[in-house]
């Protein structure tokens, strides 16, 4: 509420992270950018 950005809950937490890992190492450069900035 207080940022206004959009939120959810994952009924599996660590399945989104996991998922979410294999997305960034899928586009290694996007994490590159990432870990630069």
């Amino acid at each position: 509420e207080e940022t206004g950005l959009p939120v959810s809950i994952a009924e599996d937490p660590l399945a989104s992270v996991v998922l979410g890992t294999g997305k960034m190492l899928e586009d290694f450069r996007l994490l590159r950018k990432i870990a630069i900035e």
